[in-house]
């Protein structure tokens, strides 16, 4: 049996035409930021910074970033979830995404900048990237998210400022 699923039912709709560093907007706020990453454990040598989803693009099975790869990669799961359309993306990754959420590193060497998970029980985990923000210091990009995957590693954050579940 492939581990690779076959694309989501349903294509990209023509109308988002957004180019892949484009943040999306939180389905809830209306804002760009999706909140804050908050360091609470010295372990994590690399600063907080703002959460954004960005529209990303999709290079292939487990390669990519953002809401095009969210849904071309999970869109059959999604759809099982209850997001039963491309539109819905925001929605899920916004149901993971909430204040006071733990984030977790999976690497015991914490020194570089390091991709962090969300953690939201049975609702999904969403893999965040650091970005340089041209300023000096870092924003968190949504890679990747997903349901039931357990994941191992040390609580090294929380998200802030967001909406509260």
């Amino acid at each position: 049996m492939s581990r690779f699923k076959a694309p989501p039912p349903q294509p990209i709709p023509a109308t988002f035409n957004h180019h892949e560093d484009q943040h999306i907007v939180h389905p809830v706020t209306g804002l760009s930021c999706w909140g804050m990453v908050e360091v609470t454990s010295q372990q994590l040598l690399q600063p907080g910074g703002a959460i954004y989803l960005r529209a990303g693009k999709h290079i292939g099975p487990h390669k990519g970033f953002g809401v095009r790869h969210i849904w071309l990669e999970r869109g059959h799961d999604l759809i099982k979830w209850g997001y039963p359309t491309f539109a819905d993306v925001p929605r899920f990754v916004a149901d993971i995404i909430v204040h006071d959420t733990s984030i977790v590193c999976e690497f015991d060497s914490m020194g570089g900048d390091q991709r962090v998970i969300v953690l939201r029980g049975r609702k999904g985990s969403a893999v965040l990237a650091p970005w340089p923000d041209g300023e000096g210091g870092l924003y968190y990009s949504v890679v990747t998210a997903y349901r039931n995957r357990a994941t191992n590693g040390k609580a090294v954050a929380r998200v802030r400022g967001m909406v509260k579940p």
